[in-house]
């Protein structure tokens, strides 16, 4: 994927438009990657605050570390700079379609 055609906010964050169109192209929605991840709520909440689970499980869809899309939120060693607990990227739930 040629991630230089993004279009980036004034911090480096790529626009969350871009984000959401990236993972259209990929298969994936927010819903989706809720559902097939197991996640309770919306996952869309990445779009807003730092979130480093989901923001890794983007990442893994996108063949992208997510401190190329946030960069705002990682350090220069690509660690989270805000935590909500580690961040394991869950496996996908099986059996689910769509």
């Amino acid at each position: 994927m040629n991630h230089s055609t993004h279009r980036k906010q004034s911090q480096g964050d790529w626009h969350p438009a871009d984000i959401k169109a990236a993972l259209a192209k990929a298969g994936f929605t927010f819903a989706k990657i809720a559902r097939d991840y197991g996640f309770k709520g919306s996952a869309q909440t990445v779009l807003q605050k730092p979130w480093p689970t989901i923001e890794a499980i983007i990442g893994k869809i996108l063949n992208l570390h997510p401190s190329e899309i946030w960069p705002s939120r990682y350090d220069a060693q690509g660690n989270p700079l805000r935590s909500r607990g580690p961040v394991n990227v869950p496996k996908r739930v099986s059996g689910r379609n769509g």
